[in-house]
C-alpha cells in the first residue's frame, strides 16, 4: 500500500516559509513528512543565562499554508508580498489583482 501525501504538501520543499493557523507562527520547514512537516522554532529560556534553542516541533499539514507560493496558483515564478499588514502572503504577477500593483 503506498501512503499518500497530503494535498497542501504537494510541491512543499525543504526551506519553504509555512505559516501555523494553530500556533499563528511562521517557520521554515526542516523535513515533510506525508501528513505533518517538521520546523524549527527558537524557544528562548527563561534561566539566566538566557539562551536560545531550535527546538523542533511537527505541524499537521491541514493547519499549514505556504507561503513561499502563489497563494492561487502555486507556482514559485515572480511571487512577491502582497500586503505586509498580518499573514505575508505571496501572488505571482498573473494572479496579482489589478488595484494591488
Amino acid at each position: 500500500m503506498k501512503i499518500q501525501p497530503h494535498p497542501r504538501l504537494r510541491g512543499m520543499m525543504v526551506g519553504d516559509e509555512v505559516y501555523s493557523y494553530h500556533y499563528n507562527l511562521a517557520a521554515k520547514v526542516a523535513d515533510i513528512f506525508p501528513a505533518a512537516v517538521c520546523v524549527r522554532i527558537g524557544v528562548l529560556s527563561t534561566e539566566s543565562p538566557m539562551e536560545l534553542s531550535h527546538t523542533p516541533q511537527l505541524w499537521r499539514a491541514d493547519e499549514i499554508e505556504n507561503l513561499s507560493v502563489c497563494r492561487y496558483c502555486g507556482t514559485r515564478d515572480g511571487v512577491r508580498v502582497v500586503s505586509d499588514r498580518g499573514i505575508p502572503f505571496r501572488v505571482c504577477v498573473q494572479c496579482l489583482p489589478p488595484d494591488a500593483e
